[in-house]
C-alpha cells in the first residue's frame, strides 16, 4: 500500500486505499449430517482520488497502479470533492472481537449436528438447515494525508431455519457469538415453539390492531430512521428530521445508540475517521445524525465516524462510503416480551416483512407483507398468510412498550417492540 500512495503523492494525487480480507469458514447441516464445508479467502479494494478537487474511484481485488490508474481517469469526470481524506491520529483500541478466529471447522460441525439432532428428535420431518460460520474480516485503510491503520472483526453465527409445510414463507432462528461456545438446547427448543406456531393459518380481521415487533422485524423501524438521520437525507433537504434535534420524534420508551465500539463493531470507519458510542435518539428525543466525511464538509459539520461502505439495501468494498450507523442498538426496556404478547387482544407478532422497499420510506412509512403470527386473547393462533402490515414511525410508534429482552445480530441488537396500532390488511 505504501507503494501505491508514494505513486499517487507522485502525480500530485490525494490518495485513500481501503483493502478488505474476509475469510470466512463455514458449515452447512441438512438431510441429518453435513451437506458443505466451505473456507475461503477473498480480496477485495477500492482505491478513490482526489484530482484538482475532483474525486474518482476504482476497485480491484488488491490494491496496484492498474487500480490507481483507473481512479485517476475517474477523477477527471468526478464529482466535487469537498472534503480530505483521514489524516494520522491516535485511534482508540480496537473493539473487535478476536477469539473467534481460532473456531475451527470441527467445531462449527459439532455446534450443527447438536442443534440438528435435538431439534429433529422433536420434529423428524422437518426439512431443517442449521448453518454456522465463522466470519473474519480484516480491513485497512492507508492514505497519502499520513492515515494507515487496521482492525480485525471476527465472530461465530449459527442459523436455524426451515419453510412451512407447503408454504413459501419459512422461520429461522439465529445466535451471534464472539465464541464457539452456544447452548445447543436454547436455539433448538426456541426454533421448534416458533415453527409449531406455523402449523395452521389464521388470519385476523382487517383494521387497526396491536403488533409486536420481533427483534428481527426492528428494521421497519430503524431502517427509516436511519435513512432520514443521514447526512445525505439532511443535505439534499429530503428528511423529515431536518431542525429537529431534541425533538420528540418517537415514543419515550424508544432510546437508539450507535455503538460501533461494541466486540463486534469497529474503532474507525471505512474512512479512517475514528468511531465513536452515541445516542442517536433518547427516550424518543432525536439527538444526533449520521455524517461521513463528504456530507459532513458540504453541511459545515464534523464527521461523525459514520462513513461505511454500506447502503440500504446493498453496499461492498466497491461502494462509495455513505453516512451509516457503526452498530446499531435499540436500547432494552422493563417488560417481558412474553407478557407483551399475552396482553395482546386481538392482533400480530411479526418477525419479518417483504416489499419494504416499495414504500416512502425515508418519510417513515413501510408497508410489508407481513411474516409472523396471529394473536388472538394473549395465544398465538397460526401463521400469517397473505396479510399486510404499514403504519409510520412517527405517527405510530408513540406509546410503544419495549421489551427487557434484546436479539444480538451481526449489525444491530434490538428488543421486542409492542406498537399499539399499525395497519392490518389482508393482501388479496
Amino acid at each position: 500500500m505504501k507503494t501505491i500512495l508514494t505513486e499517487a503523492s507522485q502525480r500530485n494525487l490525494a490518495a485513500e486505499v481501503y483493502w478488505s480480507t474476509r475469510e470466512p469458514l463455514s458449515v452447512r447441516f441438512e438431510g441429518g449430517q453435513p451437506s458443505a464445508v466451505l473456507q475461503d479467502r477473498v480480496d477485495q479494494c477500492a482505491i478513490r482520488v482526489i484530482r484538482e478537487g475532483k474525486l474518482g474511484m476504482a476497485c480491484g481485488s488488491r490494491p496496484d497502479g492498474t487500480v490507481l490508474a483507473a481512479a485517476e481517469e475517474a477523477a477527471a469526470g468526478g464529482a466535487e470533492a469537498p472534503f480530505a481524506f483521514a489524516s494520522d491520529h491516535a485511534t482508540a483500541e480496537d473493539p473487535g472481537a478476536k477469539e473467534a478466529v481460532a473456531v475451527e471447522a470441527d467445531e462449527l460441525l459439532d455446534l450443527s449436528e447438536q442443534v440438528h439432532r435435538l431439534t429433529l428428535q422433536k420434529r423428524s420431518q422437518i426439512p431443517l438447515v442449521v448453518h454456522a460460520t465463522r466470519h473474519k474480516e480484516t480491513v485497512r485503510i492507508a492514505t497519502t494525508s499520513g492515515f494507515d491503520d487496521e482492525q480485525t472483526r471476527s465472530f461465530v453465527t449459527v442459523t436455524v431455519n426451515a419453510p412451512f409445510h407447503q408454504a413459501g414463507s419459512r422461520v429461522w432462528k439465529s445466535r451471534v457469538l464472539e465464541t464457539a461456545r452456544l447452548d445447543p438446547q436454547e436455539l433448538s427448543e426456541e426454533f421448534l415453539e416458533w415453527y409449531a406456531w406455523g402449523d395452521t393459518i389464521s388470519t385476523p380481521e382487517p383494521g387497526r390492531l396491536p403488533v409486536l415487533l420481533a427483534p428481527e422485524a426492528s428494521f421497519l423501524l430503524t431502517m427509516p430512521l436511519t435513512a432520514a438521520i443521514s447526512g445525505e437525507a439532511l443535505h439534499q433537504r429530503t428528511s423529515p428530521l431536518e431542525g429537529k434535534l431534541n425533538e420528540q420524534i418517537l415514543g419515550d420508551e424508544i432510546s437508539l445508540m450507535d455503538q460501533p465500539h461494541d466486540p463486534l463493531g469497529r474503532k474507525f470507519d471505512d474512512e479512517g475517521t475514528p468511531c465513536a458510542d452515541r445516542h442517536l435518539v433518547e427516550q424518543g428525543i432525536l439527538k444526533g445524525y449520521l455524517f461521513d466525511r463528504r456530507t459532513a464538509a458540504l453541511l459545515s459539520e464534523r464527521p461523525t465516524g459514520n462513513g461505511f461502505k454500506r447502503a440500504l439495501f446493498g453496499g461492498g468494498p466497491w461502494s462509495p462510503p455513505t453516512a451509516w450507523p457503526g452498530r446499531l442498538s435499540v436500547s432494552a426496556g422493563r417488560n417481558d416480551w412474553r407478557d407483551m404478547l399475552a396482553e395482546i387482544d386481538r392482533g400480530l407478532l411479526v418477525y419479518g416483512g417483504m416489499g419494504f422497499h416499495s414504500a416512502n420510506y425515508l418519510q417513515g412509512n413501510f408497508s410489508v407483507q407481513a411474516l409472523g403470527y396471529h394473536v388472538q386473547d394473549g395465544t398465538v393462533r397460526g401463521r400469517l398468510h397473505g396479510v399486510m402490515v404499514a403504519g409510520n414511525i412517527y405517527e405510530d410508534f408513540h406509546g410503544v412498550r419495549v421489551s427487557r429482552d434484546t436479539v444480538r445480530h451481526t449489525e444491530f441488537e434490538s428488543p421486542y417492540v409492542l406498537v399499539p396500532e399499525l395497519q392490518v390488511a389482508h393482501g388479496g
